[in-house]
């Protein structure tokens, strides 16, 4: 069976204030939810936004991990608009390795926690802004030729593809293309010969084009070039939902199944109130995906992440998180036609 990684911080009590047994209870259930392969760990500058120390003591020690840059990269990019890996400022491009460098720190305190190499990938971004003046294939290149060059205590490196910049669209990243993302990245490997993969979000990829196909055409492209290093099962909405606005990055659950999918585990009352009617997100989608993207394997990892209804209960944060989990695995499950890997 397909496992998944969990970004349950999109979903967790922290989201609207600390309590310590909320946000324990929270964890340990996604945890013990069956077909959970482990967490995707936000890096901010610490493993947990309020109490690091507290958050290493709840994590099971048979889990796996992916750590994940973005929250630490979007709030540093709040306050410094050329901060990143693909700066083309030399202070903003430092700063950016520099909080890598941090990152991988705790990445060796996560290991140590639990008494192994746990951290199956560390995910990256091709930040700032591209609008071809912060941001730069070279710089990015520079980036990372010189982090891939560390040691990372079992941790591959996957960069994530967030939404491109896309001129006369408001963008929610507006990050580098995939297209320069992949060129830099085998330039990288060539040069470097230290493997690394790039990460897809469904979500990030689909609210880019405003297409819901775009997902699929960005696995099909990486897996033609062997470079596929992650997939994240994570929704958005082409109008507005109580998540966010049309097109907005709030991974927006997946929607029900339709009746072709009916079934022993069709959706409750309370799994319809906890998913998502207008997502682009469908099992449909996530079968054509998964299929097209393979099983995960080794750093190829495979995730789901999505946000909680507003004001939701601990149990309906959990719950959330684990019908999703239901789909993903129905759709990974399906009798899918042979395939020729590239």
């Amino acid at each position: 069976m397909t496992r998944f990684f969990v970004g349950a911080y999109a979903a967790a009590p922290s989201l609207t204030g600390w309590n310590p047994s909320a946000e324990g209870r929270f964890l340990k259930s996604v945890a013990e939810l069956e077909g959970v392969a482990g967490l995707e760990v936000p890096f901010t500058g610490a493993l947990h936004k309020d109490d690091e120390a507290w958050f290493l003591r709840q994590l099971p020690e048979q889990a796996d991990f992916v750590v994940t840059t973005i929250p630490g990269t979007m709030a540093r990019l709040s306050s410094d608009p050329c901060f990143g890996l693909a700066s083309t400022s030399t202070a903003g491009r430092r700063a950016a390795i520099d909080f890598i460098r941090d990152a991988l720190k705790a990445v060796g305190r996560l290991n140590e926690r639990v008494g192994r190499s746990a951290v199956v990938a560390l995910e990256i971004h091709s930040a700032p802004w591209a609008d071809g003046q912060h941001a730069s294939t070279a710089a990015l290149s520079d980036s990372l030729t010189e982090i891939s060059q560390w040691e990372w205590n079992g941790a591959q490196l996957a960069l994530e593809h967030c939404d491109a910049f896309v001129l006369g669209q408001a963008p929610a990243k507006g990050f580098l293309s995939l297209e320069e993302e992949a060129v830099t990245v085998r330039r990288v490997i060539e040069s470097t010969g230290r493997p690394m993969g790039i990460a897809i979000n469904w979500g990030r990829s689909v609210l880019e084009q405003r297409r819901p196909e775009a997902a699929l055409e960005h696995i099909n492209f990486l897996r033609e070039g062997d470079l596929l290093g992650g997939f994240v099962l994570s929704g958005c909405a082409g109008v507005d939902t109580r998540y966010g606005a049309a097109w907005a990055d709030v991974h927006v659950p997946p929607a029900p199944r339709t009746e072709r999918h009916a079934g022993p585990s069709v959706e409750s009352a309370a799994d319809l109130d906890v998913l998502e009617a207008s997502s682009l997100l469908t099992v449909e989608r996530m079968e054509e995906c998964l299929r097209a993207a393979g099983p995960g394997t080794g750093k190829n990892f495979r995730g789901i992440k999505v946000a909680a209804p507003p004001h939701a209960t601990v149990e309906q944060r959990v719950a959330v998180i684990s019908k999703t989990l239901d789909l993903a695995i129905y759709a990974a499950t399906q009798d899918w036609p042979s395939r020729t890997a590239p």
